[in-house]
Parts: C-alpha cells; structure tokens; sequence
C-alpha cells in the first residue's frame, strides 16, 4: 500500500482562501436556462414551432455558454486571471462541465442502446444540477464561502425534484427555474461582489 504525499498548496485548514467568481455558473446559467425555457414551450404547445427547434436552442446555448462564460470569460475580473487558485478554480469548474457531458452522452448512449431514447432527455437536467451540487461545494471549501454550501444543498434537492418531473414538459420549466436559484443569482452575485472570505 502506497502514502499519498501531499504539496504544501494543499488546500485545507491552513491554506489560504481562494478567489473565485461566478462567471462560469451565470453563462451556464443563463444560456441552458433559457433554453430549457424553449423545451418546456415548445413540449407545452405554448410556442408553434418545430419540435427539431430544441436541438438548436441547446446547441445555441452550448455556444453562448462557451463563447461568454469560456473564452471571453465576460464579467471575469481581469485582475483574476493570473492568479494561480483562481486559475485551479476555472480548471475545477470546467473539468466538472465536461465530464457532465460526457456523463449525460454516455448515459443518453445507454439509453438509445436498450431502446429507451424517448425518454432520455429527462436525464440531462438531474445529472446537470447533481454536478452543480458538487461544483458548489467544492467551491465553498476552496474559497471558505459557507454560504456556498447552501447552494450545494438546493442543487442536491432540485435534482432529486427534477427527477419526479421527468416525462412531462413541466421539467423543462423546472429546470429553468432551478438554475435561476442555483446558477444565475448566485453567479451574478459573486460576479459582482469579487471578493474571497
């Protein structure tokens, strides 16, 4: 049996607090949330058009999220970008996002595999909010933020009330409205605030 050997830049206790922002979570936020806003229209009769519209709304979303939120990194601090724990930050953050994709694709896969592809949309938004729960309290321990931990838990608790939802429309509106909570508010609010506990 092996002794993992730790750096010195650990984090923990004696560590320092690391500086973090929402930049990431409110472009996420925004842009899948309003495009679950198009699904539920769309699945409700509420918006004629063609069913194929959703496809194109995600895959704007997927584009807004990464043009805004990756690349222009809009709203970021700038002061923030060469500061090594908010770069570890970003990579936590973003590391979390693609294996969401890569979660939500193999399960989707799975799922067309044993002929159950009708239903695999309602699987995507569980998954999408359980890894905000995860991305949110790694985030606390890494910036000492308590008040992030709360926002772990809503994320926890919504994915579980997602899953209820799953097979009707009123999971896309849901949806919409959990990452107001979990992702927009709290996003835009540390956005604004730029500031480590």
């Amino acid at each position: 049996m092996s002794t993992a050997v730790f750096a010195d830049n650990q984090i923990g206790p004696s560590s320092p607090a690391i500086r973090i922002d929402g930049g990431m979570q409110f472009w996420a936020g925004l842009s899948y949330g309003g495009a679950s806003l198009v699904n539920y229209l769309v699945l409700s009769g509420q918006l004629h058009i063609s069913p194929a519209f959703i496809g194109m709304a995600w895959l704007a979303a997927t584009f807004v999220f990464i043009l805004f939120g990756v690349v222009l990194k809009v709203g970021t601090d700038r002061t923030l970008l060469n500061d090594p724990g908010f770069k570890t930050f970003r990579a936590v953050w973003g590391s979390l996002i693609l294996g969401t994709a890569v979660l939500v694709a193999a399960v989707i896969t799975l799922m067309i595999k044993f002929h159950m592809a009708a239903n695999s949309a309602f699987v995507t938004a569980p998954i999408a909010l359980c890894v905000y729960g995860i991305g949110w309290r790694m985030a606390a321990v890494m910036s000492r933020q308590k008040w992030l931990n709360a926002l772990s838990l809503a994320s926890f608790v919504c994915a579980i009330y997602l899953a209820t939802l799953a097979g009707s429309p009123q999971q896309s509106l849901a949806y919409s409205l959990c990452l107001i909570v979990v992702a927009i508010l709290p996003g835009f609010l540390l956005l604004i605030r730029r500031q480590t506990v």
